[in-house]
């Protein structure tokens, strides 16, 4: 009897770990470039890139809509803590007012009008310990989500909703 329990116990523990470990390797850090650039291929189309400095960023676009993807945080371009999705248009038909609704109502993303007089969409996204790759592409989700309604009310000229 001993022996079956001590089988069955080896067996469950077995099982327990393979999961935990199946589990880890599900999440995606900011430091897994190749990881989120695969994911936001499947959003449309993107490429990874370095700025001047060494950062890696990711740029493409959603809809029509060019973005890009900041990795924030980083020591030499590697152990990076956050994401920094963004959209700049170059635009003046968008008034204080409506930018003041769209931060309003919305809970991601936030818009402002940068030095250079240009409209921006952001959204940051903490991942310094990690997240799921099911919820990556949520976040990838919602911010084309965010694109869309932005763009439509800049070509529509209306107030956000």
């Amino acid at each position: 009897m001993n022996k079956v329990l001590t089988i069955a116990l080896g067996l469950w523990l077995t099982c327990a770990f393979s999961g935990i470990a199946m589990a880890n390797s599900d999440i995606v850090t900011a430091s897994d470039h190749e990881a989120i650039l695969e994911i936001a291929k499947g959003f449309g189309s993107a490429e990874l890139s370095q700025t001047a400095k060494g950062a890696p960023i990711i740029k493409g676009r959603m809809d029509g809509t060019k973005y890009a993807i900041w990795f924030s945080g980083c020591t030499d371009g590697k152990n990076c803590s956050a994401l920094q999705f963004i959209c700049i248009w170059k635009t003046k038909d968008f008034s204080l007012e409506q930018i003041n609704t769209w931060n309003a109502q919305k809970m991601y993303t936030r818009a402002y009008i940068d030095r250079d007089s240009d409209l921006i969409l952001e959204m940051d996204i903490f991942m310094r310990y990690g997240m799921s790759k099911k919820n990556l592409d949520e976040v990838f989700d919602l911010w084309q989500t965010s694109v869309r309604h932005f763009s439509q009310q800049l070509s529509q000229k209306t107030q956000p909703n």
